[in-house]
């Protein structure tokens, strides 16, 4: 498989919701960076928007637990998801994807975000993957101009 495919065959095990095949296109050391207190993190009550601010390392999420949120957490905290993807570009090991995901949160609110992925890829595997996104709109539309809270409980990696 190509790094292009590997990818695109990573967002169809997210779509299923396949803990074991998203798994298997993890390398077991595999990285996801994402914005450290982000509306999604804060939700689920995996961090605090105090850990907001420059890249510290404060929401890297290691194997488990991205097959914890992929595969049991994102379909949980967004429904009625529709995701229109925008561009995937490969050159050698790297991808990047970008797409715009609408959702429903757990407390009513409309979600509309667009999203760009990193992915590095070796062996057939994803190694790193960095996430950016709007972090701000984001958080606007899980909590408006109320205090963060958690919505739903995430998953612990390790179930």
């Amino acid at each position: 498989m190509t790094a292009k495919e590997t990818v695109q065959a990573l967002y169809a095990a997210y779509a299923a919701g396949d803990p074991d095949r998203i798994a298997a296109l993890l390398d077991p050391d595999v990285v996801w960076v994402a914005p450290a207190g982000n509306a999604t993190q804060v939700a689920l009550g995996l961090g605090s928007a105090d850990d907001a601010g420059p890249p510290r390392s404060l929401n890297d999420l290691d194997r488990d637990a991205i097959v914890a949120f992929m595969a049991y957490d994102y379909p949980r905290f967004f429904a009625n998801v529709a995701f229109e993807p925008r561009s995937m570009v490969g050159e050698g090991n790297v991808v990047l994807a970008e797409h715009r995901m609408s959702a429903t949160l757990p407390n009513g609110r409309p979600y509309v975000n667009d999203y760009c992925f990193a992915y590095e890829v070796a062996d057939g595997r994803v190694t790193a993957i960095r996430e950016y996104m709007d972090t701000r709109g984001g958080w606007l539309q899980v909590f408006g101009d109320d205090s963060p809270k958690v919505l739903l409980t995430g998953t612990p990696p390790d179930s």
